[in-house]
């Protein structure tokens, strides 16, 4: 990724790549006006300082290697949008972005770094991240069902998920293998039918947490307490079904 010029781009220059679909190496601060509605955009290597998207409608855009910095999509239309190597978190000073009630349905984030992005009371139906930095991530409250029914879809595969939040989520049947997921909270959420092999969820926080039926082959863990958590019917070797029993206090020889 090549860095872009630092000189930021001037509302009239940016309106003429908005306009014309395709925006490149430049700079987009905080003083910019973004459009209402800007559908099928081809934005790369584009550093956003401090841009609102807030209520923006950006369906099917596609960002390659682009940085955001302290951007709000609040509220925005991502549905149907890619991203690629994109960074959503500033590292030396700290700041995410805040994608909270945006609707996110279909929306594909590939090698990307989301870490604590607020993305609470989304709309994440079909939502796809591969391979992402997402750790302290909060989807809080997001809803991954089609319409009001109970059909939810997700994928989630070889992320880094520790201290991610998602509490009061229902992720029936979703995916999430591979990823790491130690210290992420799930309290009062539905994982039932959900691919978790392979996942890390050492230390999780899940009290009231639906695990009816999920694929826990290869995962590691160690307070999964069907005490707090229903566990039936879930897929786990011998040597799991021996780690729920010492959580019990149970020990056999």
């Amino acid at each position: 990724m090549t860095q872009p010029d630092r000189t930021p781009i001037s509302q009239q220059r940016f309106d003429a790549c908005i306009a014309a679909g395709t925006l490149c190496d430049t700079l987009v601060g905080a003083s910019i006006v973004w459009p209402e509605a800007s559908n099928g955009l081809e934005i790369r290597n584009v550093a956003f300082d401090g841009t609102k998207f807030r209520q923006a409608v950006l369906a099917d855009a596609h960002f390659v290697d682009c940085r955001f910095t302290d951007c709000s999509f609040r509220s925005s239309d991502l549905s149907d949008g890619r991203f690629e190597r994109c960074q959503f978190y500033d590292a030396d000073a700290q700041v995410s972005c805040d994608f909270s009630y945006a609707v996110l349905r279909n929306c594909r984030f590939e090698v990307c770094d989301l870490t604590t992005a607020v993305c609470t009371r989304t709309r994440a139906f079909g939502i796809e991240l591969r391979r992402c930095q997402a750790s302290g991530i909060d989807f809080s409250l997001a809803d991954f069902s089609l319409s009001a029914g109970d059909f939810a879809t997700a994928t989630f595969t070889d992320c880094n998920l520790a201290y991610a939040d998602f509490s009061k989520t229902v992720l029936s049947g979703a995916v999430f293998a591979g990823s790491r997921m130690s210290h992420s909270v799930w309290n009062d959420a539905s994982l039932n039918d959900a691919d978790l092999s392979g996942c890390e969820l050492d230390n999780i926080e899940a009290r009231g947490l639906d695990l009816r039926g999920a694929d826990l082959r290869d995962a590691r863990f160690n307070r999964l307490d069907p005490r707090e958590i229903d566990l039936t019917g879930v897929r786990m070797d011998a040597e799991q079904g021996l780690e729920v029993l010492r959580t019990l206090g149970i020990e056999i020889d």
